[in-house]
């Protein structure tokens, strides 16, 4: 293997910065998980009651255009109507439920823990990151490392990469080489786009959750602006049961989930 001394300089820039993303990436899905656990449920049952509301205005154009034809209407029908008409509807709410879920179910990991995991995948990502290494990328080995080192980390896992701290350490040393002196191509250009990512991330959501979940206030505000919201799609959704129930006709019934 051909070893090339890039600019030691621009090298440490372009480290830097690749960990500086990595930890803002990492940031960014913890606000998510707060975010989640915090307003996650109001969220699913506010679009539970709008796609309600979603179901009753497509079952009121279903029975209306039948009533404005002189036809009755055919409730088994009406039934697969909906069902391919809600399909989308109600896929997203179920991974809405599976989401929350999965956020309420998630163990906690104490600070000191957070502390070690993060000092662990610094560290190995200064040996490892295909990024700067690009032997990793062409080696089966240590590019399935690597994916098990990120993997750990984004699970806040410290024995996993505890464990893999142990067998990057071996396997770097069955390779036999040194990787901290190969080129780097257009380090500037890489540079400048880890630059704007960076930026991107931290202006966008989920990251700047953390400006709304570190004021009690806003919180609040925040949860009764979704209860407000699920009030009103159910006061909506009985007055769309009202004019639909006055569309049908001939004894006709439809069963509607609440």
């Amino acid at each position: 293997m051909d070893l090339v001394t890039t600019s030691d300089e621009l090298r440490r820039q372009y480290e830097k910065l690749l960990l500086k993303r990595d930890r803002y990436r990492y940031l960014a899905k913890r606000q998510l998980y707060a975010y989640q656990c915090e307003f996650g449920q109001l969220i699913a049952d506010s679009f539970r009651k709008k796609i309600s509301c979603v179901e009753k205005k497509k079952a009121i154009a279903f029975c209306q255009a039948r009533v404005n034809r002189g036809e009755p209407v055919d409730q088994n029908a009406l039934r697969r109507y909906l069902a391919d008409e809600m399909a989308e509807y109600n896929a997203r709410l179920q991974e809405m439920i599976e989401t929350n879920e999965a956020f309420r179910n998630a163990k906690a990991v104490p600070e000191s823990e957070l502390m070690k995991i993060k000092h662990i995948y610094r560290n190995l990502a200064k040996k490892l990151h295909p990024d700067i290494f690009p032997a990793t990328g062409e080696n089966d080995k240590l590019r399935e490392l690597w994916n098990r080192v990120v993997d750990a980390y984004q699970r806040n896992n410290l024995q996993d990469i505890s464990e893999l701290e142990v067998l990057v350490a071996k396997a770097l040393e069955d390779e036999g080489g040194s990787y901290d002196k190969i080129a780097i191509p257009n380090l500037e250009f890489k540079i400048s786009k880890l630059e704007s990512e960076i930026e991107t991330i931290v202006s966008t959501d989920p990251y700047r959750y953390k400006d709304l979940l570190s004021d009690p206030t806003l919180v609040a505000e925040k949860k009764d602006e979704l209860q407000r919201e699920i009030e009103e799609y159910a006061a909506y959704e009985e007055e769309l049961r009202s004019i639909l129930d006055t569309l049908l006709m001939n004894g006709a019934i439809i069963q509607w989930e609440n």
